[in-house]
């Protein structure tokens, strides 16, 4: 995952952090415009039911919550990149229509989700291209005998994606074409608004841990917190509007049905992004979905009785300590976070350290090229396993 991932992309959405410094990789675009009227108000309460097989609503965040203090309902980030992104405290709601200020809930039948149900193909005529390797008796990445899981692909899933640019005419393209378009830094477009912003491949290589350790309680330092096993990523949960406030991206803008869309042309996925994963079943443990930037599993939100999962259930990070099968099938006991549907949804924060050189390839000077490697020996390695899976 090159340069483009691990550097601010400033500006597709005409981001405040537009000079924060190469390494403060908390890029998050202002996908609001500062004329966006904040309600504030109290209460955490779920007072809706869920099912196995689908969600009706989500829990969104509860405002004045801290956005660098790592806690359950949160997702902490590192207090020097929250200080050099000018990030305030707390988090901030938007009253949408799909959004309940006084129980913090989201209707998701409400959502004016972004039409089109692509596959890959529509953009890119590789189509979707992704493969996990696993390296148990060699750390090529220096993981000091945890072995090595490599993930490499060209970002576009395997499952649907919405129509982007959002089309007018359309529920979403308002929302959309409202918000400043900007320039993408490593193309040079210059789009005329938020809803020009379409979805393009890139280089998708990621190194993490193949049997990570739980060593603490680490805030995120990425934009990117996690790969999915079918080839796209997961963002934070957090986006900021042209004033420097921070909202739950579910909360103020839509997505497409998977809870998916481009940022500087790169697709990923928010919130209820299982709903769109194969192979969930209706009972028992629920699968392995992706791995976080540590190495360990994000699996979806039942346990082994078929319940799902709440945040009082999880640790300040988003997850749990349970057997559960790993994608070869076999059964392990280890450190999972949980996609559920209450915030943050997916990571909360890290309980393994994250190489972010190795997890999001490495830093580069700016200007530089975006297929530039760097320093880092290993992405060579990388796009080597990458051009080999290519069709």
């Amino acid at each position: 995952m090159q340069y483009r991932f691990k550097k601010f992309l400033a500006a597709a959405y005409k981001s405040p952090f537009s000079r924060v410094s190469n390494k403060a990789a908390l890029v998050l675009g202002a996908f609001f415009t500062s004329a966006v009227i904040l309600v504030a108000c109290g209460g955490g309460g779920d007072s809706s039911s869920s099912s196995s097989t689908g969600e009706t609503t989500l829990v969104t965040v509860v405002p004045g919550s801290s956005n660098i203090t790592c806690a359950k309902n949160g997702q902490c980030i590192d207090f020097i990149f929250a200080t050099l992104a000018s990030m305030p405290p707390t988090m901030s709601q938007l009253a949408t229509s799909w959004t309940n200020t006084s129980t913090n809930i989201i209707t998701l039948s409400e959502i004016p989700y972004v039409d089109g149900s692509n596959s890959a193909t529509v953009y890119s005529s590789q189509g979707s291209v992704f493969e996990m390797f696993t390296i148990p008796t060699q750390d090529v990445t220096g993981f000091s005998g945890q072995g090595t899981r490599l993930f490499v692909g060209n970002g576009l899933p395997s499952t649907q994606m919405g129509t982007f640019p959002v089309q007018s005419g359309t529920a979403a393209y308002s929302y959309y074409a409202a918000l400043p378009g900007g320039t993408n830094p490593a193309t040079g477009e210059t789009y005329t608004n938020a809803a020009a912003i379409g979805i393009s491949p890139y280089p998708l290589i990621s190194y993490v841990p193949l049997n990570p350790v739980a060593t603490g309680f680490y805030p995120i330092n990425s934009l990117i917190v996690g790969v999915t096993l079918t080839g796209a990523v997961w963002h934070v949960e957090k986006a900021n509007d042209s004033s420097g406030n921070y909202y739950n991206p579910v909360n103020a803008l839509p997505t497409d049905a998977c809870f998916g869309h481009p940022y500087n042309q790169q697709y990923h996925l928010h919130g209820y992004s299982w709903k769109c994963f194969p192979n969930q079943g209706t009972t028992g443990q629920s699968p392995v979905f992706g791995f976080a930037l540590d190495g360990f599993p994000i699996t979806g939100p039942r346990a082994a009785d078929g319940h799902e999962m709440t945040n009082d259930e999880l640790d300040i990070c988003h997850g749990v300590t349970s057997e559960i099968t790993m994608p070869d099938g076999t059964k392990k006991t280890t450190y999972h976070y949980v996609l559920n549907r209450q915030y943050p949804y997916s990571v909360g924060c890290f309980r393994g350290k994250v190489n972010y050189d190795l997890a999001l390839g490495p830093d580069n000077p700016p200007n530089t090229s975006s297929g530039a490697l760097g320093t880092n020996p290993y992405m060579k390695e990388g796009f080597a396993y990458y051009n080999a899976a290519k069709p």
